[in-house]
């Protein structure tokens, strides 16, 4: 039997503590688009708080929004600081709009995905302009943020489009984490732009599961799109073009695609207090 406030009163909806939420329309695209927001209790520093922007915001930000909230109240021992955590994502529902992510993940080049005619793509360029122009002003009005400390975190195909930002768009941000990304997307397109990145000061986290590439053929998707390898590649070629500080990648023995975003979520957060 399910609990509900109608069937019994004395249950109420839980909301996540510091958290509020807003559907904002984008100039940059026209569509519709639901904003988390968590900010610390603590009064902000006087530079303001950092700030890690978390894509696919209703399936994610509860995650980071919480393990930011545990952890930062020890940040000698976790490394984490209080930090403003924002959430992006459909308007529609708390998980993921495939549609959506396909057309604002994905760049205006030539695209080498098996699924790329399945929707509508190359979008990527308005969705970081309401991103940088939009939802980060409409953050910076809740609360002191540094500009200087922003860090942007993508899982899977936002996990691509973090790494299409990093490797065109460098000093958009300060730290970008992109989890089991789908560089299979278009790999040219992310490996010939690192090699422009010398001399750029962003901070990077690259996590992938163990088990999103099989040994003996038993994970045939994962396989093709050379979900471990591909990442190690391009991680050893970031860190030839910044730096082994700047650059740390993450294997997770025994997380698969959908549960590597927990531990990910520690490392995006480091990473973040550190940028």
């Amino acid at each position: 039997m399910n609990l509900s406030t109608q069937s019994d009163p004395t249950w109420s909806p839980y909301a996540l503590p510091r958290t509020t939420t807003r559907i904002v329309t984008a100039a940059s695209n026209g569509h519709d688009y639901r904003l988390l927001i968590s900010v610390p209790k603590a009064a902000p520093p006087e530079a303001g708080f950092p700030m890690l922007l978390v894509l696919d915001g209703g399936a994610l930000f509860p995650t980071v929004a919480e393990t930011e909230r545990r952890l930062s109240h020890r940040t000698e021992v976790t490394g984490v600081e209080p930090m403003v955590i924002v959430g992006v994502g459909p308007s529609h529902t708390d998980m993921y709009d495939m549609a959506q992510r396909h057309r604002d993940f994905t760049s205006a080049g030539p695209l080498l995905a098996e699924d790329a005619s399945r929707f509508a793509t190359g979008g990527g360029d308005a969705f970081m302009s309401f991103l940088l122009e939009e939802v980060v002003p409409l953050a910076r009005q809740q609360t002191a943020i540094d500009p200087a400390r922003i860090s942007l975190m993508g899982h899977s195909l936002a996990g691509y489009f973090a790494l299409d930002t990093l490797t065109h768009r460098p000093a958009a941000f300060a730290g970008y984490c992109a989890v089991s990304p789908s560089i299979w997307w278009d790999p040219p397109r992310l490996m010939e732009a690192a090699e422009s990145l010398d001399g750029s000061s962003a901070r990077v986290t690259l996590a992938v599961g163990r088990r999103e590439q099989s040994e003996d053929g038993s994970n045939p998707r994962g396989d093709q799109r050379r979900m471990v390898d591909s990442l190690q590649e391009l991680g050893r070629l970031l860190t030839a073009k910044l730096s082994q500080d700047q650059v740390h990648i993450h294997v997770f023995p025994d997380e698969d695609h959908a549960s590597v975003v927990s531990p990910a979520a520690i490392r995006a957060l480091r990473m973040a207090s550190r940028a």
